[in-house]
């Protein structure tokens, strides 16, 4: 990359030459001064902005002139007024009238947002920044200009210009050369259509620029970019836009700790970009529906706050139009123009750069504690709006499934193959067996019962690991209170689950599970709309309970498998001890009797996890391989508060 920064606001920007500012040069003998040129440039005056524009010859009274009115020979207009700071005598706009001119300018202007120079009054406003930034482009018009009206018209507007822009060109010089800028000079190394680098939470980014101006507030003065970048909807792509402020600052600062500057000031801008491309492609690929991986921090939103937290392997369903459609509005796309070298390898890798390929939107099936599933679920109690959830597309990856959880899970003899083959054909959805009324009863519904800890819910993610699927996984307390919260939430999270063709486990159903009664009529309702629900449901749902002493029988005819899981009983407890002992490659000096021992203590699954886990972290404390007295010492601590 050069060291040459005098090039710097025109790298990168669109439809740009190569050429530096360094190069710039001024004929200062360009300029006509016959008669003739003069009735070509009309110069007009007012003291201030509430007078009227009269007609002002240099190193006359303005005032006593008559009104100024223009003329058809007229190429040119040039209004001048006292400066608000300096009060000199500054150049205030100029209107272009040449249709010649204003047709040649069309190449120096092609593609520049906000400028149009087919219009009859063309006027362009002090600092002339269309000028600055494509200043370059108007040199090389200028110079290569053979028509000799065109090119005397071009050599009447040249020094007028030039004496307003040359000066910013080399303050803008001094600057860049020194690799500083200041904050009144920042709109120079800032040109519309060029790559702009800033980074959100840590994440690089690269952004097109579209416009820059200076503004005021209460905090004080700032410099907005207006940006845009490359999202998706989940069905398409578009342009979204973005501005990034930089807050006033005194005397100069290093460009590159700005908060935003040009993309190819950024050290070792190939690689950048060349890793942007790829992050791009990757969110190109995840555009659509997905099931994967994800590990890092990522953003969870609500109407009332914004959350960082953090997850390791983590499954995530990628959906960007469910995300849209059920959780915060996603961004109004605008459409990509179409360009005629838009199918390129180099125009689709261009595009790949400016893609918002920092974030992406998608669902965790473990991230009960802030709500669900796209923001799904409506928190009524505490009025909450839909929540939603931001990932990092760099941190998602594949999911590395488990070969072993189902062969490991304890069940009688005959289920685990019951399981194993209703839930698979299920979610082939080539069964055709339908009920009398079509659309009833299509789905398959197991509810799993049992003390806390003996492996209901165990069961129904070994199941979604041996089938590849996805488990969406909540507790029945979280779709509300009333039967209309219920109605709703419910409603909701089975159409998910059966858009993601998802495994479903409710978990604690009880409430919805016992018997109706004359008296509670509230309760009445909810099982009412639990069960007619059920009904309707097309995927695989696993209920769990950890106790029914009154069991509705209206739940008889729609739960198609119960499994009840009794109090582990002492080879149970042993199955589980060398199960959680062995796993991982820690070394053990555990041995069949210690097993046997610890087997005969009263404790379900989560307890005897809970136990391995800590004196696992005592061992690798001390270095030493997993040992009895690491498991005492955890039954020590744990004495008066264990089972």
């Amino acid at each position: 990359m050069s060291d040459n920064a005098s090039s710097l606001a025109y790298q990168r920007s669109a439809g740009s030459s190569s050429s530096s500012l360094s190069e710039m040069s001024v004929d200062h003998d360009a300029s006509d001064t016959s008669d003739h040129a003069q009735t070509q440039v009309q110069q007009l005056y007012r003291p201030d902005d509430r007078s009227p524009w009269r007609n002002w010859v240099p190193n006359t009274t303005a005032t006593h002139a008559e009104v100024g009115t223009s003329s058809p020979e007229c190429a040119f207009i040039v209004r001048r007024e006292p400066h608000p700071i300096t009060h000199q005598v500054a150049l205030h706009s100029i209107t272009v009238h040449s249709p010649v001119i204003r047709k040649v300018l069309h190449s120096t202007f092609e593609a520049f947002e906000g400028l149009n120079t087919q219009l009859k009054q063309l006027t362009f406003k002090a600092p002339f920044y269309p000028f600055y930034y494509r200043w370059h482009r108007f040199e090389k018009l200028c110079a290569d200009e053979q028509d000799p009206e065109t090119k005397h018209l071009l050599n009447l507007l040249y020094p007028i210009l030039s004496e307003e822009v040359l000066p910013h060109v080399e303050a803008m010089t001094d600057l860049t050369q020194n690799k500083v800028m200041s904050f009144d000079y920042l709109w120079t190394i800032f040109a519309p259509g060029m790559e702009v680098y800033t980074a959100l939470d840590g994440q690089d980014r690269l952004m097109e620029l579209t416009d820059s101006r200076y503004g005021a507030n209460m905090s004080g003065e700032f410099f907005t970019l207006e940006c845009r970048y490359i999202d998706c909807d989940g069905s398409r792509f578009g342009y979204v836009s973005s501005s990034v402020d930089i807050n006033k600052f005194e005397g100069v600062k290093k460009i590159i700790d700005l908060d935003a500057f040009p993309a190819h000031l950024y050290p070792d801008v190939e690689h950048l970009v060349d890793r942007l491309h790829a992050r791009g492609e990757k969110l190109e690929q995840l555009n659509g529906f997905h099931h994967m991986s994800y590990s890092g921090f990522y953003t969870a939103r609500s109407s009332r706050q914004i959350r960082k937290r953090h997850v390791e392997n983590s499954r995530v369903i990628i959906d960007p139009y469910t995300f849209n459609l059920y959780g915060t509005p996603g961004p109004v796309l605008r459409p990509i123009e179409s360009q005629s070298d838009s199918h390129s390898e180099s125009a689709h890798n261009e595009s790949l750069a400016n893609i918002d390929s920092v974030i992406y939107k998608a669902t965790d099936q473990a991230f009960r504690e802030y709500q669900n599933a796209l923001g799904k679920y409506k928190k009524r109690r505490t009025e909450d709006s839909l929540s939603s959830a931001e990932f990092y597309v760099e941190n998602v990856n594949q999911i590395r499934w488990s070969d072993n959880a189902f062969p490991k899970l304890v069940l009688p003899h005959g289920y685990k193959e019951i399981i194993r083959a209703f839930v698979q054909e299920q979610l082939s959805r080539d069964d055709g067996f339908d009920d009398i009324v079509q659309g009833k009863g299509l789905g398959f519904i197991m509810l799993l019962s049992g003390e806390p800890g003996v492996g209901k819910t165990l069961t129904a993610e070994s199941v979604a690991e041996e089938m590849r699927q996805p488990l969406y996984l909540m507790s029945a307390s979280e779709l509300g209170e009333t039967a209309t919260e219920v109605e709703e939430s419910l409603e909701q999270v089975l159409e998910l689950a059966n858009k993601w063709n998802a495994i479903l486990l409710l978990d604690e159903c009880d409430v919805f599970l016992e018997a109706r009664t004359t008296t509670d009529i509230r309760r009445n309702r909810l099982v009412s709309v639990f069960l007619r629900q059920l009904e309707y449901y097309r995927g695989v749902m696993f209920l769990t309970s950890n106790r029914i002493d009154d069991f509705d029988p209206a739940f008889e005819s729609r739960i198609h498998l119960t499994i009840h899981y009794p109090a582990l009983d002492t080879p149970s407890r042993l199955h589980i001890w060398k199960i959680f002992v062995q796993m991982g490659n820690l070394e053990s000096r555990l041995s069949e009797k210690d097993l046997e021992t610890l087997a005969k203590m009263e404790a379900n699954g989560r307890q005897i996890k809970n136990i391995v886990k800590t004196a696992r972290l005592l061992s690798k404390q001390e270095q030493a391989p997993l040992a009895m007295e690491h498991i005492e010492m955890v039954l020590k601590v744990k004495k008066g508060s264990f089972i």
